[in-house]
């Protein structure tokens, strides 16, 4: 499975948007727990954004079992990336 998040705005906004998209993505473990760690380190982040600043904020992730009669073996990929928008006009 694979998923991906994201979102571009004003800190408290796009954590409420993502809060959403986390929460209704759905994987199979130890995905799941990954997908959880990332949200809960991606609201830490926004929770001290300046408010006035714009951020971008772009998460992914995807499992996979590279051996089909090791189904227990699980490779994992993981890409977050938050980063302010300079020049941000409303």
């Amino acid at each position: 499975m694979s998923w991906s998040v994201s979102a571009v705005g004003k800190p408290s906004k796009v954590a409420e948007k993502l809060a959403k998209d986390f929460a209704s993505i759905h994987c199979a473990e130890p995905e799941e727990t990954i997908k959880s760690s990332v949200a809960s380190a991606v609201a830490a982040a926004l929770a001290v954004f300046p408010p006035s600043w714009a951020v971008r904020v772009e998460a992914s992730g995807s499992q996979h079992a590279p051996d089909s009669t090791k189904p227990h073996e699980k490779s994992n990929q993981l890409a977050v990336k938050i980063e302010p928008v300079y020049g941000f006009i409303e």
